[in-house]
């Protein structure tokens, strides 16, 4: 296998799920989607989740899929202006399909668009309903304008709710299983509590726990207890933020390998608390929250809520 071969390489693409039945989900969100393929087609939905990697896009995907619609992905939060919503909806949406099904369009982060583009997709939605099926996914439900919203409106919102407690024992069991199984076909040993431990600590984003797992097998050619310490943020990174030491914080973050969620979380929790302006903190560390999410380079938002979290200190 060639190292250039992205989609092979990178076990996050290797093991995306193509269908509906292998997406880690509660079996209570399998039967909704399922009653959707089995009903021929689907209607509009929002699949809102404020954690990132949480199976959003992929479901999207999936049930495309599993409906034999032909789609069309859009990053909504790099194609979010009315020109965009004209252009490329328009010219797949105003075309029969091959096989007489609607077809889908999946605007993915849809909170990421202006106000005008999502007004403008909303005329869209209303113009080609009868040939055109629209799924949105979003982290951030409120940044999605109300008629595009609302019940018994264009959309069904569906809620990711992942870390509800009564769905944690299934999940955690699915994800372990699928963990363990990449591992083994790869043919990396592992430590199974090392990878529950690490399911604990990144669940419910299961690109992240993948991610990990692949970065560290690929410097340590297994897995084992020491990929917590590796992963997990330490009060020394507090001790540093405190001292707004912002070079000492950046190479913390770089040697450890942290995601942005786990840095903005741990803002949150850990030094928002020791904040003399508190209000300041929790603005700062939320706008840049949001605005990592949309992002090329995630690095430079953290770094620009760093700066302005020091101030708050």
């Amino acid at each position: 296998m060639s190292i250039f071969d992205t989609k092979n390489y990178v076990w996050e693409h290797a093991y995306k799920p193509t269908h509906i039945k292998d997406v880690i989900l509660p079996q209570d969100y399998l039967n909704f989607f399922n009653k959707i393929i089995r009903g021929g087609a689907s209607m509009n939905l929002i699949l809102a989740s404020s954690t990132p990697g949480s199976g959003k896009s992929t479901t999207a995907r999936a049930l495309a899929n599993d409906l034999g619609s032909e789609f069309l992905f859009i990053n909504a939060s790099d194609e979010n202006g009315i020109e965009t919503i004209r252009e490329t909806v328009t010219n797949f949406a105003s075309t029969g399909s091959n096989n007489g099904l609607p077809k889908m369009i999946i605007f993915d982060e849809a909170d990421g668009m202006t106000p005008k583009g999502q007004e403008a997709l909303r005329s869209y939605i209303d113009k080609y309903q009868d040939s055109c099926r629209f799924i949105l996914t979003c982290n951030h439900i409120a940044r999605i304008i109300k008629p595009l919203k609302e019940e018994g409106g264009r959309t069904m919102v569906f809620d990711y709710d992942l870390k509800n407690p009564k769905y944690l024992a299934e999940l955690r069991e699915k994800v372990f299983k699928r963990m363990t199984g990449i591992l083994t076909h790869e043919k990396i040993p592992y430590d199974e509590k090392a990878v529950n431990d690490l399911i604990d600590l990144k669940f419910p984003s299961v690109r992240s726990i993948v991610t990990t797992l692949q970065k560290y097998a690929m410097m340590k050619d297994k897995i084992d207890s020491d990929i917590i310490p590796y992963v997990q943020i330490g009060d020394e990174f507090k001790q540093i933020v405190l001292s707004k030491n912002y070079t000492e914080c950046r190479k913390y973050i770089n040697e450890h390998g942290l995601y942005p969620v786990d840095v903005f979380g741990y803002l949150m929790d850990a030094i928002v608390p020791e904040c003399k302006n508190k209000g300041d903190a929790i603005t700062q560390i939320a706008n840049y929250e949001y605005q990592s999410n949309m992002s090329s380079d995630p690095s430079i938002q953290i770094a620009a809520c760093l700066v302005n979290v020091f101030q708050c200190i």
